[in-house]
């Protein structure tokens, strides 16, 4: 009975730091070095992470951004064409503007990313990641498996969502 009472105090009493601890595992610390190609995942709904991937271009991180999504947003356009047009409105040229808009999820991104790449020369071996903070860890795990035998590093840089969705107390919030 007392081993009973102790193990309930015990999770009563770590119960926040355990799950606080498995949110903030979800991110990955970024890694900001120069690459051949930033990879720009869908899946965003506040232009946030195309606003990073700008600002990694326009500091010189890549020449090149693949904007990576097949998401259809209604029967006229898709998620990547919304983010491409952010990109132009923020500075990018299109020349400096890749599509693949073949993946649903982001396996699909790593995997068509690979074949598109396939073939290029690349100087720095190295592409960046940008997608939301809580996002990264998964999006490097996926990546590194697909371009394991490539020689191709993947870093990854994290937005953080205007959307706010917390890492502290996360069970508290319905988004989060």
């Amino acid at each position: 009975f007392g081993a009973c009472v102790f193990f309930l105090i015990a999770i009563f009493l770590l119960y926040k730091p355990i799950l606080n601890g498995m949110a903030h595992y979800l991110v990955y610390p970024d890694k900001k070095q120069k690459s051949d190609y930033i990879i720009l995942l869908g899946g965003e709904r506040d232009g946030q992470r195309t606003r990073k991937a700008a600002e990694l271009y326009k500091a010189g991180l890549a020449p090149k951004i693949i904007v990576s999504s097949g998401a259809q947003i209604s029967w006229r356009t898709t998620e990547s064409k919304e983010m491409v047009a952010l990109l132009k409105q923020l500075g990018v040229p299109n020349e400096d503007i890749i599509l693949e808009q073949k993946s649903r999820s982001t396996y699909e991104n790593a995997l068509y990313t690979r074949e598109l790449l396939k073939g290029k020369t690349l100087h720095h071996k190295r592409i960046t990641l940008v997608t939301d903070n809580w996002h990264t860890r998964r999006s490097i795990f996926i990546f590194r498996k697909v371009f394991m035998d490539s020689g191709i590093e993947v870093n990854s840089v994290a937005s953080y969502s205007l959307e706010k969705v917390w890492l502290d107390n996360w069970w508290q919030d319905h988004e989060s």
